[in-house]
């Protein structure tokens, strides 16, 4: 995955290969900490993000229970995938990129049958909700419930 042309959301050479590796490993707080900052900054994406996505995918694939972090990463790059400024998917990561989403589509509604943890649901409607085209409804989701009451003009 080394490779000077993949950028990070600061518009800097990253390969986040290892910090996923060490996300898998078990250290999962800074692994996390360190993706998001990287890969997803206030909207912003880097073709690093897209190199990314079916490496978080194997995780989820492999992990013995589903997490809300990667899924929500997921979809958030996929977010910034569809925002006019940030790169558009490069043709060589294309394949995998598609692929990674038709794995994790049938996972998101495997886990979602069982799931009731509020960030883990919100993340997992949001995956969905991309695969199936419905973008906005997936910003929604990632909202937390203040956000959206305040969104429609609920008092809690």
């Amino acid at each position: 995955m080394t490779d000077p042309q993949w950028l990070d959301a600061y518009n800097c050479p990253f390969d986040p290969q290892p910090i996923i590796d060490a996300w898998a490993g078990g250290d999962g707080e800074q692994a996390v900490a360190e993706l998001w900052l990287r890969l997803y900054h206030q909207g912003t994406i880097g073709t690093a993000s897209y190199q990314a996505v079916p490496e978080l995918v194997r995780i989820l694939a492999g992990a013995p229970q589903p997490d809300w972090n990667a899924y929500a990463l997921i979809a958030s790059i996929e977010e910034g995938r569809l925002a006019p400024d940030n790169p558009a998917l490069p043709v060589e990561l294309e394949g995998n990129y598609r692929q990674a989403w038709e794995v994790i589509t049938p996972m998101a509604l495997g886990h979602l049958r069982t799931a009731f943890n509020d960030p883990l649901v919100r993340s997992l409607i949001a995956v969905v909700a991309h695969a199936k085209r419905q973008h906005s409804l997936a910003a929604i989701a990632l909202c937390t419930e203040d956000e959206r009451q305040e969104m429609l003009g609920i008092d809690s």
